[in-house]
């Protein structure tokens, strides 16, 4: 083979050996391209909500894997569609001379984007104003995002990606809608901002009040009163504290007890104090014991007895659960009744008290006799004054009386009186009346 030949044989191979080169490299390039589109992105308008759909086995795009709060365009400026998405941009220039970070173009001039910045390439100036209407409709018509889910439509959802823009009034989408954050402290950063520059990097929640407690024991104490708390971004999370311990006010002792709050960007912060339960040697005030008459054995039970019963220490009332009462037979239609607060095994306070069964009526000792003029009504509250009534048990001030006057015509009135005692014995008399 002469020159001429060789040189064409080695030409022709190089150019075929980089034609291979080629189809080689372009199908190489196809899984990375498979793996740009690994996601959907779904924008519902009505909540201001984003859902990411990752492929289920079948290749549908049906796992819910990510939420984000947005605010879309007012006035509907954001449209709705099915779009694929066109371009990135590291900063890009907006509307009215801003600038967001981590762009993606999704048609004409709608992209996704950070918040908007005032300054070209300074993640410290942000606009806080409009930061804090995420959530809400508030843009042109791009979709606002905070950085870090920006950052994640830009990181992970590579160039044609699918975007379906719709409205859906009745549901955010499957993973809900998340809690937008909000700032307080106008430091020109988005908390979300990767940046290690980031000033929200040193910050966490703070929780406030939690101090030692020194309690008595058997007083119970709201271990939540005066306890706040306040986000990384200074917004007030104090209904997200919650409290992990118990403290047992029965025993005295030392119980640790730890406050937890957990805020929008995941921050976690904790205090833990002690909780000290002393024993107390204050005597116990009991309230409502007394002498007890009963009608028949069968109504005498523990409820009967503690029916009424209070007992306080310091001031405070003590757990009814506390208070215990025996009930000892002394002899026949006669018992005794023994109260105790009992903390611990402990008897902290007693008292006594009487209990008798009474299935006597009273005694209706005197019945006025009443004169009456011909079509005179007798005066009900003067006839109970002149009557004299004693019981074998109940004092005469625990003796109910009644006068039942029956009729009212002239010459035809009829007068009954009714004494029941303290164990529900009922006796009756009638008053003799006289007309004139």
């Amino acid at each position: 083979m002469n020159r001429f030949y060789k040189r064409l044989f080695q030409r022709k191979n190089l150019f075929v050996t980089l034609v291979v080169f080629l189809l080689l490299l372009a199908v190489g390039k196809q899984p990375v391209a498979a793996a740009e589109q690994a996601y959907l992105i779904k924008v519902n308008r009505a909540y201001n909500t984003i859902t990411i759909y990752e492929k289920d086995k079948k290749g549908a795009y049906t796992i819910p894997v990510k939420a984000m709060v947005c605010s879309v365009g007012t006035g509907n400026r954001t449209i709705t569609g099915t779009f694929q998405t066109k371009a990135k941009y590291r900063w890009k220039l907006l509307m009215g001379d801003v600038y967001g970070q981590y762009a993606t173009r999704i048609v004409g001039g709608i992209l996704f984007h950070s918040v908007y910045y005032y300054e070209n390439n300074n993640p410290a100036s942000l606009s806080t104003k409009q930061y804090n209407k995420l959530g809400s409709a508030a843009s042109h018509g791009c979709i606002r995002i905070s950085v870090a889910d920006a950052k994640w439509i830009y990181d992970h959802c590579g160039v044609g990606t699918t975007v379906v823009i719709y409205d859906d009034k009745k549901n955010p989408g499957p993973l809900g809608k998340p809690e937008a954050i909000k700032i307080t402290k106008a430091n020109g950063w988005d908390p979300t901002d990767p940046d290690p520059k980031n000033p929200f990097n040193k910050k966490i929640p703070e929780i406030k009040g939690a101090k030692n407690l020194t309690v008595i024991q058997g007083e119970k104490v709201n271990l939540l009163k005066g306890i706040t708390a306040v986000s990384a971004t200074g917004t007030n999370i104090t209904k997200s504290v919650k409290v992990e311990g118990e403290v047992n006010y029965e025993v005295p002792g030392k119980y640790r007890i730890t406050y937890t709050v957990k805020d929008a960007l995941g921050l976690i912060s904790d205090k833990t104090i002690l909780v000290t339960v002393e024993e107390s040697n204050t005597p116990v005030e009991f309230k409502g014991i007394r002498d007890r008459v009963v009608k028949d054995k069968d109504m005498i039970t523990t409820d009967f007895a503690l029916e009424g019963v209070e007992a306080y220490q310091r001031g405070k009332k003590i757990d009814p659960a506390n208070i215990t009462v025996v009930i000892e037979k002394v002899e026949e239609d006669y018992y005794f009744l023994n109260y105790q607060v009992l903390r611990n095994k402990k008897v902290l306070g007693e008292m006594h008290a009487e209990l008798m069964i009474d299935n006597l009526a009273p005694d209706i000792l005197s019945v006025p006799e009443l004169t009456l003029m011909a079509g005179e009504i007798p005066d009900e509250s003067s006839v109970l004054d002149a009557v004299t009534v004693i019981d074998n048990y109940s004092f005469t001030k625990d003796i109910k009386l009644e006068a039942s006057i029956i009729g009212g015509e002239a010459n035809d009135c009829q007068i009954t009186i009714k004494a029941t005692d303290e164990a529900g014995n009922v006796a009756t008399a009638d008053v003799v009346i006289k007309y004139e």
